[in-house]
């Protein structure tokens, strides 16, 4: 018995078509101007189309948004694991190409990374703030870690209210119940601290200063890492 592929009818890949026209043309929107800019009338201006046949696509503003929400996490994820694919450094070494990916992302994407951590609409689907593919990159962070402590793993009681019962916590929320807390705690130093300090850089507080903001994120990813070893 062979499993044979359904072909795809012209109507699926006409609406493909369209929809990935829709998302082009919707982050050419954010690139240029913010994602405040977005609405159905201007996307559909954009593209010659009238905010009915839109509406087909995407029942509301909010609803593309969320939709957008999700790719850029996509794309923001995906730029991480690419920087150490088939990577042989060691782990302390992947640990900054990792963080240097999420870097220069930001950097090229200003308007969509601001988009990802701006307040949600109440309306907003519930996946667009809990689980996304940036989820994978932090698992992806984590693993390195894992390797620059070389193996430590500790398991705790989920009833501990000190901060190392909220790393465990943390880390079950991971899906890895296993790691020890101080691979959390260094996991969440680097992704907090970093997203501090691109996001100054992002607002113009490091522009015509001595302060350079690659070296402030070494200084935490060396200050993270050396708790490790």
């Amino acid at each position: 018995m062979t499993n044979e592929t359904r072909p795809v009818s012209r109507r699926e890949r006409l609406r493909a078509q369209t929809l990935q026209e829709i998302e082009d043309a919707s982050f050419a929107i954010i690139d240029a101007e913010g994602v405040q800019a977005l609405s159905i009338a201007a996307l559909a201006r954009s593209m010659a189309m009238s905010a009915p046949a839109v509406y087909r696509y995407f029942p509301s503003r909010d609803a593309l948004v969320a939709h957008l929400v999700t790719l850029s996490y996509g794309q923001l994820a995906a730029a991480m694991s690419q920087a150490v694919q088939g990577s042989r450094r060691a782990p302390r070494s992947r640990v900054r190409l990792v963080v240097t990916a999420y870097r220069d992302w930001a950097l090229r994407h200003r308007c969509r990374y601001g988009m990802l951590f701006d307040e949600r609409a109440g309306d907003l689907p519930s996946e667009v703030t809990t689980g996304t593919p940036l989820d994978d990159a932090m698992a992806l962070l984590i693993d390195l870690l894992v390797g620059v402590q070389d193996g430590g793993r500790v398991a705790g009681s989920s009833g501990d209210r000190t901060l190392d019962g909220q790393l465990r916590l943390w880390a079950r929320s991971q899906e890895r119940p296993d790691i020890a807390p101080d691979v959390a705690r260094a996991a969440i130093l680097i992704w907090t601290r970093v997203h501090g300090i691109v996001s100054l850089e992002l607002t113009g507080v490091f522009d015509n200063r001595t302060l350079e903001a690659q070296r402030l994120i070494d200084l935490e990813i060396d200050n993270a890492v050396q708790s490790l070893t």
